[in-house]
């Protein structure tokens, strides 16, 4: 029973490992729908995703041939036979095993060439995943900022029904008038079609998250949830320090002027010589039988010319990527400085919004309503100040889904997620 041990563990590392994949194969269709749930489902079904990590891995299966000798050679000859059959009628018989050897090193560059490519296509595979879970994150708060306005136009449909019923009651007493009740009839119209709109616009932000989750665009989804305080991390110097340590396409860069390093080194030995290594065995009719061997190499010189211009193009390659790279450098800091510029103006007036704006309309709705009650203020400038609170709502919930998604773009321009417990 010893043999058995062992089974019990297997299974738990089995189990350790199904867990997460089981987590990622569900989505919430109602209720509260993490972002953090959307991401990870996105990682696990994401097509373009997938197919990026399958080139990776093909990538991966190529050092391994490139760094492999050529297939041996098995050849027979046949000397002064009179017929093909039997093959004994034959004076001399032949047989050859012969195989190519590169000089030393020759394959072993390309091996790592190979292994560079393979490197390559793994940023590249990391930047697909950043461009995929940016835009994830986008399709996401687009798809929060939907349900914050329905919200805010169901608050106000009710808020101009009752506002439609006081100027109803008013005008039917004799202290109102006809126009007030039109008004308020109107503004309850244009606040409904806002609804239907809105409610169509939700239906499409949803299609467009399923379809980078590769999900049916009808199938449901619950509701995102309320973002959290908005913190900009920095400082500029730091994130900009993590964008050269760990963005892709600076690894991809990286790893081409290593390749490139390569390709000038396996260049200068295109001028030493290849070898070919035969083995013979003889079977002589009329003598002894016995064997042979010969080597024989390749003579570069006669082409010198072939060779220089090899070793000219692999230094004007490794020329060119390595002003690719400080071009990507540049671009890096660039978009790292873009994107943390973007998230600051967004908090400021998502705080703004939030601290200021928003206390002032609730209140100067409210006033204007005591006033309209009182008869101090006309229905005209009682719709206006509810026009006004609506739109600061929506304001604030824009300035909280653009804050979201400018923090994507700044987490895909540093390389990686950013924790948002940081603060500046």
């Amino acid at each position: 029973m010893r043999q058995h041990r062992h089974i019990p563990l297997i299974a738990a590392a089995i189990a350790t490992l199904a867990r997460p994949l089981a987590r990622a194969g569900e989505l919430a269709a109602t209720g509260p729908l993490p972002v953090a749930d959307v991401v990870a489902y996105a990682r696990a079904h994401n097509p373009e995703l997938e197919a990026a990590r399958w080139r990776e891995a093909a990538a991966r299966a190529v050092p391994a041939q490139a760094a492999a000798w050529d297939d041996p050679t098995l050849a027979a000859e046949s000397w002064n036979t009179p017929r093909a059959v039997p093959y004994d009628g034959a004076d001399n018989n032949i047989l050859k095993l012969s195989q190519r050897l590169p000089f030393p090193g020759k394959l072993g560059l390309r091996g790592r060439m190979a292994t560079r490519d393979a490197d390559l296509a793994a940023a590249e595979a990391r930047m697909t995943e950043l461009a995929v879970l940016e835009a994830v994150k986008q399709a996401y708060w687009d798809l929060w900022l939907a349900d914050r306005h329905l919200a805010v136009y169901t608050r106000d449909l009710e808020l101009a029904r009752e506002l439609a019923a006081g100027a109803a009651g008013r005008y039917a007493v004799g202290t109102g008038r006809q126009p007030d009740v039109l008004r308020a009839e109107v503004e309850r119209t244009h606040i409904a079609t806002r609804l239907v709109t809105t409610r169509l616009e939700r239906e499409q932000a949803a299609a467009r998250l399923n379809e980078l989750l590769s999900r049916g665009p009808e199938e449901p989804l619950g509701t995102p949830i309320d973002p959290g305080p908005a913190r900009v991390p920095g400082p500029l110097e730091r994130l900009i320090a993590l964008a050269r340590e760990s963005h892709p396409d600076l690894t991809a860069r990286a790893a081409a002027v290593e390749r490139e390093k390569d390709d000038v080194a396996l260049a200068r030995r295109g001028y030493l010589p290849d070898f070919d290594l035969t083995l013979e065995r003889f079977y002589n009719r009329a003598g002894r039988d016995g064997y042979g061997a010969m080597i024989a190499m390749t003579v570069p010189l006669p082409f010198k010319y072939r060779r220089d211009a090899a070793l000219d193009e692999a230094h004007a390659r490794l020329a060119s990527e390595e002003a690719m790279r400080r071009r990507a450098e540049d671009r890096a800091a660039s978009a790292v400085k873009r994107a943390l510029a973007a998230l600051a103006a967004a908090a400021a007036e998502r705080e703004l919004l939030a601290g200021t704006h928003l206390p002032q309309a609730e209140q100067s709705f409210a006033a204007s309503r005591d006033a309209y009650a009182a008869g101090n203020l006309d229905f005209t400038a009682l719709i206006d100040s509810l026009r006004a609170i609506e739109s600061t709502h929506l304001e604030h919930h824009e300035a909280a889904a653009a804050f979201e998604k400018a923090y994507a773009s700044l987490e895909t321009a540093v390389g990686g997620e950013l924790p948002r417990e940081e603060r500046p």
